[in-house]
Formats: structure tokens, C-alpha cells, sequence
């Protein structure tokens, strides 16, 4: 899945809207022109952001695109795992296109999250009998922005 996100950055927008449109009909979800917009942004806005930021950024794309539309249509896709609602007990929960498991990076001044890439995700030896889902790796410090 990494891959695909990587290599649906590098499309151009016309490709890139007919790629996500063929997700959406696969995950039989009804394609709109404002749930392509919403996945759009988020494959190309690797940033973490919270349903606020993606409304306000994308109603100069749509005027009639409503706050209610984004969180239903997050909603919807985190329950089709394609989106993945991030909570880092943080005011607003973040959101990213669903990957493979990978840690974060919360700089505690500005808030920034940075994706890492984690190579040992495995479960411990002590949980083999237990069913994982999902594992969580943060760490939190200070970006070398807020270092300084």
C-alpha cells in the first residue's frame, strides 16, 4: 500500500482522481465528486491534518462542500480501511490514507507529525496467543524547528 501512495503522488491529477474512483468502486463505496476530493487531498497532503483543516482547504476547490460531508465521508472510509483515524489524544483527531503500520513523530511546540518508517513491527513473543490489529508507535519530542 505504501507503494501505491507513493506512486498515486507522483500521477497526475486526472490519473490520480480515476485510480482513486476504481478504490472507491473495489470498496463499493459510491464515488462523488466530493469523497474524490477528500482522498485526493489526503494522498497529496501527507500532513496529518484534522477534518477542520480539510474542510477549510478544500471549500476553495468546492464553495458547496459542508463540514458535514468531510466528517461522514472520513467516517466512512475509516470504516472501509482507507483511512486511518489517528488519535494522539490531541483536540481534533488527525487523518492519513490508510498504509502499513509506521510510527509518528508529535513535536510537543508545534504539533507537527512525521511519519517513520518502523522496521520491526512484530508482535512480542509474550502476546502469541493474542489477535493484534493495530500497532502504535509515537514518539514525542521537539522538531529540530523548535529546537532551536
Amino acid at each position: 500500500m505504501h507503494d501505491l501512495i507513493e506512486s498515486l503522488r507522483q500521477e497526475n491529477p486526472d490519473k490520480r482522481l480515476s485510480t482513486l474512483k476504481k478504490i472507491l468502486q473495489d470498496k463499493k463505496i459510491r464515488v462523488s465528486h466530493q469523497r474524490l476530493l477528500i482522498l485526493d487531498y489526503l494522498i497529496t497532503h501527507p500532513i496529518h491534518p484534522t477534518a477542520e483543516k480539510i474542510f477549510k482547504d478544500l471549500k476553495s476547490k468546492d464553495p458547496v462542500i459542508s463540514q458535514a460531508t468531510v466528517y461522514n465521508s472520513l467516517n466512512l472510509f475509516v470504516n472501509h480501511k482507507l483511512v486511518k483515524e489517528l488519535d494522539f489524544n490531541m483536540v481534533s483527531k488527525r487523518y492519513e490514507f490508510k498504509r502499513p503500520s509506521h510510527g509518528h513523530f508529535i513535536c510537543e511546540s508545534c504539533g507537527k507529525i512525521k511519519d517513520l518508517e518502523i522496521l520491526d513491527m512484530q508482535k512480542p513473543d509474550i502476546l502469541k496467543d493474542y489477535t493484534i490489529d493495530t500497532i502504535e508507535v509515537i514518539y514525542r519530542g521537539l522538531c529540530p524547528d523548535c529546537k532551536e
